[in-house]
């Protein structure tokens, strides 16, 4: 179903680059994930994310591979160790998780925005809300919430500390996630270490963006369906640019991903660095049914931002290979899930 799997693990800092963005990616079998290295060939940027994504799901519409060019524009994927990408064709989807949330809670209250006249009342219309508020912002960035009239006042966040509507909600699949291994903070917090809001606004607006650049040949699970012999066709996307035939599955797949999930849900707390070193790192990947790291291992990013992203990449081809991965409880209709945390 899948021939490649993509780990990201994101940042909403402010900026045209982010040092906290990092790609890997793993292939099936029990390889070792590798780097995908930056346009740049210093640091990836939320901008530059959007348009490898968008490649590497031509790519997979077409005939050729995202990673047939590694040169300076960073359109292809470099590979750890030698920075080449592959030749071979496309021979199936691109499973890509990515570390923010996908949408607010709205179970708990039936509203992302209880109380607000006008709060978007599905995902995909939040995603355009946010879009629209954050439009002026380059680079994907999503801090306007945090000032818009209305929105701003359910933030937590340096412009309103006392935030008026702000609450720690959760989304099911946190509380999910926090029975069986480990959750990320609210999505309405957008200040502190734990910041979460901030890399999901932006991340919201670049789902956005993907499903009007691609259309049907992106998927957002579980918002759209995936079986387990091949992703469906969504529904009708938000203004699809391409859209590709029905009878084709996706060129690619999005879920939202928990890096420190993984680490925990193998028995290992990657705090203060600790998958930096080659023996915990290879415990964690051979967890996820991967070969370990060579005692060169040197991942990149001041939180060993790489590690995370190798981790997702392993988890994402474990998981996907497990059945009823695919299955999600009625809440995530509105609030997206965690791919891997058991329902």
């Amino acid at each position: 179903m899948f021939d490649r799997f993509v780990g990201i693990d994101w940042s909403g800092a402010k900026g045209p680059r982010q040092a906290g963005i990092q790609l890997s990616m793993a292939v099936p079998g029990r390889g070792v994930p590798t780097r995908i290295d930056p346009p740049s060939g210093h640091l990836w940027g939320r901008q530059a994310v959007f348009e490898w994504l968008v490649r590497a799901a031509d790519a997979g519409n077409d005939t050729g591979d995202a990673g047939t060019d590694t040169g300076g524009d960073g359109t292809g994927t470099g590979t750890a160790g030698n920075g080449n990408g592959s030749n071979e064709s496309a021979r199936g989807s691109i499973l890509v998780g990515i570390d923010f949330a996908f949408a607010h809670p709205f179970c708990d209250e039936n509203a992302y925005y209880p109380g607000l006249a006008g709060t978007p009342e599905t995902p995909a219309a939040l995603w355009q809300c946010i879009a629209d508020i954050c439009k002026n912002d380059g680079h994907f960035y999503g801090g306007a919430m945090f000032a818009a009239p209305g929105f701003g006042d359910y933030y937590l966040s340096p412009r309103n500390h006392g935030a008026p509507h702000y609450r720690s909600r959760r989304r099911v699949a946190e509380l999910a996630a926090k029975a069986s291994a480990r959750a990320p903070s609210p999505t309405f917090k957008a200040i502190g270490a734990d910041n979460v809001a901030t890399g999901s606004m932006a991340g919201m607006r670049m789902i956005h963006a993907l499903k009007a650049e691609l259309g049907d040949a992106v998927a957002v699970w579980p918002f759209q369906p995936v079986s387990p012999a091949r992703p469906v066709s969504p529904a009708r996307p938000v203004s699809p640019a391409r859209p590709v035939s029905p009878a084709r599955q996706p060129a690619m797949v999005l879920v939202e991903i928990f890096p420190s999930y993984y680490f925990h849900a193998a028995g290992l707390n990657p705090a203060r660095n600790a998958a930096a070193d080659p023996g915990f790192m290879t415990a964690a990947l051979n967890a996820w049914s991967s070969d370990g790291v060579g005692a060169d291992y040197a991942p990149r990013g001041s939180d060993v931002d790489e590690a995370d992203a190798m981790i997702s990449a392993a988890a994402l081809r474990h998981i996907a290979a497990t059945p009823g991965c695919w299955q999600a409880p009625q809440a995530a209709a509105m609030e997206g899930w965690i791919f891997g945390v058991p329902v």
